[in-house]
């Protein structure tokens, strides 16, 4: 059986770019089988897990202080809205509160 979450899995998520048919191919099983493990280990389908994964690396990235319009570019958005919006529906915060949170805990007193 595949075993999920270890670095190689976020390393084929990129290189999927975040893709679930993508992530199927790199893997050479179906699409279908990956959403079998995906349900049985996980208890999610591919695509949510890589969505998960795509805005980890947006939070990363953003932490850094990269421009959210890069950001969401870097990522495969096509518009930086729809990466807005999926980015506050998996975290709570749109991208610009996130940079805030991080740019005042940067700053904040040790």
């Amino acid at each position: 059986m595949i075993r999920l979450f270890t670095e190689e899995w976020r390393e084929l998520a990129v290189a999927a770019q975040y893709d679930a048919n993508a992530l199927a191919k790199l893997r050479n099983v179906s699409v279908r089988q990956l959403q079998r493990i995906f349900r049985l280990q996980l208890g999610r389908s591919p695509q949510e897990w890589l969505n998960e994964q795509r805005i980890l690396a947006a939070q990363k990235s953003l932490g850094v202080g990269n421009p959210i319009k890069m950001v969401a570019l870097d990522l495969g958005f096509k518009q930086s809205s729809h990466f807005c919006r999926q980015f506050k529906t998996l975290t709570g915060f749109t991208p610009s509160q996130f940079k805030e949170t991080v740019a005042t805990l940067d700053v904040a007193p040790g």
